[in-house]
C-alpha cells in the first residue's frame, strides 16, 4: 500500500491558525476547562443509549399493534443517528476520553448498528478530515454516476433530473451503506489517498459477522416474536432506514455541498496555493450555529467549521470555539461562513439544479 499526498501551503507563526490555537489553548488554560467530554455530554448520551435498547426490548416484548411496531422503528432510527453523531463521531476522533481505547469502545456502536467501524474511520479520518471537498483524495465526495456534485464532472444526460430524483435516493442512504457501500469499500483497493490497499481479513469477517447480526436482531428476532407478519416488520424496518438517512443527511450535506461549493485540486506539483486551515474554511460551513437545541442533537456537526479545525475536542466545546474562530477570521479578512438549516439544504438542492446542466464549451470540451 502506498499513500498519494498534497502539499498546503505552509502556515506562519503570525499567520491565522497559529494564533487561533494560541486563543483556542488560552481559553481551556485560563479556564481550567479539559477538552474532552463534560459532564452533560455523559448525562445526554447516556440517555441516547438507554432510549435505543430501551425502545427495542420495548418493541420485542411488550408492543403488539402495527402502529406501535411502526412507531418504535422510527425511533430506533432517529436514536441511531443521534448516537452517531454524538456518540461514535466524537470517539472516533478521540474527543471523550483521554484513554484512546474507552473511545475505540464507543466506536463498536457502529458494529451494533450493522456497520464497520474500520472503514468508517479510514473513511473519515484518514481522508475527509485530511482532504475535505478533494476529488481523489476525500471518500465523501467520491461520485457515483448518478450525481454530478462539481460542474467539472462528467456530464450524463439523466444528471438533467438529478435535483428531482437524488433528494429521494436520499432516504436510502443508510441502508446502502450497510448493504452495499462497506462490501465495496472492503474489497477496493483504493481509500481516498491510498492505494493498493489490502485489508485484514478479520476486518472482513467482522464486517459480516456484524451484519449478520444486525439483520438478526433487527429482522429475524422480532418477526418471530412479534405478532404480525414479515412483511409488517420489513416495512417498519425500512422506514427506519428512512428516518435515519433523512436525519443523517441534514446534517452531512449541510456542512460541505452547498451551492456555492468548491473543489479544490493540487497543481501538477501536487502543491495547494492555500494553507491546510485556509482550505477547511474554504470547503466548510456552518448551519443553524446560534441553535443550542441542534448543537446538542446533532453532536455539534452544525459547528462545523470548528470540528474540522480542532478535531480532538468535544463537541461540547464548539460553541466557544466557533466565537472564537468567527472573531478570528474576521481579523485576519479569511472567509467564516454559516446559515440556518433551512438554508443549507436548500442550497445543496441548488447545487443539484445547477449541475445539473452543462454549458455548451463544456460539452465541447468533451466531445
Amino acid at each position: 500500500m502506498h499513500t498519494s499526498s498534497v502539499k498546503f501551503k505552509k502556515e506562519g507563526k503570525n499567520d491565522f491558525y497559529p494564533i487561533l490555537k494560541q486563543r483556542v489553548n488560552s481559553y481551556f488554560e485560563q479556564n481550567n476547562v479539559s477538552r474532552y467530554a463534560n459532564t452533560s455530554y455523559f448525562f445526554k448520551i447516556t440517555l441516547f443509549i438507554t432510549l435505543f435498547f430501551g425502545t427495542y426490548f420495548n418493541l420485542i416484548f411488550r408492543v403488539h399493534s402495527i402502529w406501535g411496531i411502526y412507531l418504535s422503528y422510527v425511533t430506533l432510527g432517529v436514536l441511531v443517528v443521534l448516537i452517531f453523531l454524538n456518540v461514535v463521531h466524537d470517539a472516533a476522533h478521540e474527543a471523550v476520553f483521554r484513554n484512546k481505547k474507552a473511545n475505540r469502545v464507543l466506536v463498536h456502536f457502529l458494529e451494533v448498528f450493522g456497520t464497520n467501524n474500520y472503514i468508517w474511520r479510514m473513511r473519515h479520518l484518514e481522508s475527509h478530515h485530511i482532504y475535505p471537498n478533494m476529488f481523489g483524495y476525500d471518500v465523501d465526495i467520491k461520485q457515483s454516476n448518478l450525481v454530478r456534485i462539481a460542474d467539472n464532472s462528467p456530464y450524463i444526460k439523466f444528471h438533467k433530473f438529478q435535483h428531482l430524483y437524488m433528494p429521494l435516493l436520499y432516504f436510502s442512504y443508510t441502508l446502502n451503506w450497510t448493504l452495499v457501500r462497506d462490501f465495496r469499500d472492503i474489497f477496493d483497493k483504493e481509500m481516498g489517498p491510498k492505494k493498493d490497499v489490502s485489508h485484514p481479513f478479520f476486518q472482513v469477517l467482522v464486517l459480516i459477522g456484524a451484519k449478520l447480526f444486525y439483520f438478526f436482531y433487527m429482522l429475524v428476532l422480532p418477526s418471530i416474536l412479534l405478532p404480525c407478519s414479515f412483511w409488517i416488520v420489513l416495512g417498519a424496518f425500512l422506514t427506519m432506514h428512512i428516518t435515519s438517512s433523512f436525519l443523517a443527511l441534514m446534517a452531512l450535506i449541510s456542512s460541505h455541498v452547498g451551492e456555492n461549493a468548491v473543489f479544490p485540486q493540487a497543481d501538477n506539483e501536487g502543491k495547494m496555493e492555500h494553507t491546510w486551515s485556509e482550505h477547511q474554511l474554504l470547503v466548510t460551513a456552518d448551519f443553524a450555529p446560534n441553535s443550542k437545541i441542534v448543537t446538542a442533537m446533532m453532536g455539534g456537526f452544525n459547528l462545523h467549521v470548528a470540528h474540522h479545525l480542532f478535531p480532538t475536542v468535544s463537541h461540547v466545546h464548539y460553541p466557544m470555539i466557533t466565537q472564537i474562530v468567527r472573531e478570528t477570521a474576521e481579523e485576519f479578512g479569511v472567509s467564516y461562513r454559516s446559515m440556518s438549516l433551512g438554508e443549507a439544504m436548500l442550497s445543496h438542492w441548488k447545487l443539484l439544479k445547477k449541475n445539473s446542466s452543462v454549458d455548451a464549451s463544456t460539452i465541447l470540451n468533451e466531445a
